[in-house]
């Protein structure tokens, strides 16, 4: 009779894993996830039902695989999130089809793996206050260094019914704001004027114009943007 107790012991141990695999299938990495769920101080996150929705507050409306950093410190790997723009929520998968949100304040988020690929970014708080933004407010680090890129991206909001529509529609809009940090002049709100830009160079400020006249760089472009931090933050290696 062992060997036949040795087989059921076999397949009971498997249907267990099996089962407890799909109850967790929303965690990308359990052990790390079950972590970050038990620092991240979690509260359910509820449905607005009574209204449709237009547009997103959401950098990514699908949940993503990221990498996180807790202002006090820890970091977890393999959690699936979405940030939540207007608010500054950062919403986990808890894995049983629960979304939650969490309360630890969080200082950095890795996007890997996105549907969509131009959302696998850096999004990073920490800032000095500016504009409508504080210091738990995420910006997307464009390029890093002695100068740093920094895109905001702000949510609004407004209500509206469509003709012929008795129900209430909320139109999310948002808009991009650039921004240079330096440790020393802190957060710099950019304009889409080359020469604005170029005044932000003082040390190198002739070899930026000669590479902004050879490359054609035209600072309304977000790519032309980045090319010129980059080469910027290159020089001062």
């Amino acid at each position: 009779m062992k060997p036949v107790f040795g087989v059921c012991l076999f397949f009971l141990v498997g249907s267990i894993t099996m089962l407890y695999g799909q109850s967790n299938a929303g965690i990308t990495n359990y052990s790390n996830a079950q972590q970050f769920m038990n620092d991240a101080n979690g509260r359910p996150m509820y449905m607005h039902a009574d209204y449709a929705i237009e547009g997103s507050p959401y950098f990514s409306n699908d949940y993503c695989t990221a990498n996180l950093k807790l202002r006090k410190g820890k970091t977890y790997k393999g959690i699936k999130v979405k940030l939540n723009l207007q608010e500054n929520l950062v919403v986990y998968d808890a894995g049983d089809g629960k979304e939650m949100i969490a309360t630890s304040p969080v200082e950095k988020i890795e996007f890997l793996n996105c549907t969509d690929a131009a959302k696998s970014k850096v999004l990073v708080t920490g800032y000095p206050a500016i504009d409508k933004q504080d210091v738990s407010s995420f910006y997307v680090l464009m390029d890093s260094g002695s100068i740093q890129l920094l895109k905001y991206i702000s949510v609004n909001y407004r209500d509206t019914k469509y003709y012929g529509d008795p129900n209430m529609t909320r139109v999310f809009e948002q808009k991009e704001v650039y921004y240079a940090y330096t440790a020393t002049k802190g957060m710099i709100r950019l304009s889409k004027d080359n020469d604005h830009i170029l005044a932000i160079f003082t040390n190198l400020k002739q070899e930026l114009a000669k590479f902004m006249a050879a490359n054609d760089i035209k600072c309304k472009r977000e790519d032309d943007l980045i090319k010129l931090f980059a080469y910027y933050n290159s020089l001062n290696q």
